[in-house]
C-alpha cells in the first residue's frame, strides 16, 4: 500500500445524475483529514471542504466502525472524534430513526462525548462501571437492522451536488 496523489474531478452535473456514489465523493477527504491527531488537526484538515462533505465523511467513519465492532469500538477508536458530524449527518440526510438511536448512545455519556480520545475512553470506562449500563447491544442491533444509510447518503449527494464538487489532487492509497 503506497500513498500517492490522485486527481479528482467531480462536477455538479455528473454528481446530480448519480454518476458517483457518496463513498466515491468523499475519497478526497478520506486520506486528507486526520482523525488521529486531535480536534485541532481534524478541524484544520476539514477547512478546504464543505460542511456537507465533512458530515458525510463523519457518517462513513461511524458506519464503518459500528458495522465492524459496534458503538463501543466506534467510541474507543480515534473515529469517535467524528461523533457529532455523524449524528448531524444522519439528521441532514433524513435518517431520523438512526439519529434518534445514536442520540441514545450520546445521552448515555450525559449528552456530549469528549472529542479527545483519552478522555472519551475514560468516559467509556466510567460508563462500563455503572451497574445500570447494559452496553450498546440494543443500540447496535437497532442500527444494524435499520435503514440503508448508504442509500440515503447517495440520494442526498445527488440532490445537493454543488456541495460535493471537487477538482484537484489529493492523497490516495492504492492497494
Amino acid at each position: 500500500m503506497e500513498l500517492k496523489y490522485k486527481h479528482f474531478d467531480f462536477n455538479e452535473k455528473e454528481i446530480s445524475e448519480g454518476k458517483y456514489s457518496a463513498w466515491e465523493l468523499i475519497q478526497p477527504l478520506w486520506y486528507s483529514v486526520s482523525i488521529y491527531d486531535g480536534l485541532d488537526v481534524y478541524e484544520q484538515d476539514l477547512k478546504p471542504f464543505t460542511d456537507a462533505q465533512r458530515k458525510i465523511l463523519g457518517l462513513f467513519w461511524y458506519d464503518s466502525e459500528v458495522c465492524n465492532g459496534g458503538h463501543d469500538q466506534f467510541f474507543f477508536n480515534s473515529t469517535g472524534i467524528v461523533w457529532k458530524d455523524a449524528l448531524e449527518c444522519m439528521r441532514m440526510i433524513g435518517a431520523s430513526q438512526a439519529a434518534e438511536n445514536f442520540q441514545k448512545a450520546v445521552d448515555l455519556f450525559g449528552g456530549s462525548i469528549p472529542f479527545d480520545r483519552q478522555e472519551r475512553c475514560m468516559a467509556l470506562d466510567r460508563l462500563g462501571e455503572n451497574e445500570a449500563f447494559d452496553d450498546f447491544q440494543q443500540i447496535d442491533t437497532f442500527y444494524y437492522d435499520g435503514v440503508d444509510i448508504n442509500e440515503l447518503m447517495n440520494d442526498y449527494v445527488k440532490r445537493h451536488a454543488a456541495d460535493f464538487v471537487v477538482k484537484g489532487d489529493y492523497p490516495y492509497y492504492e492497494f
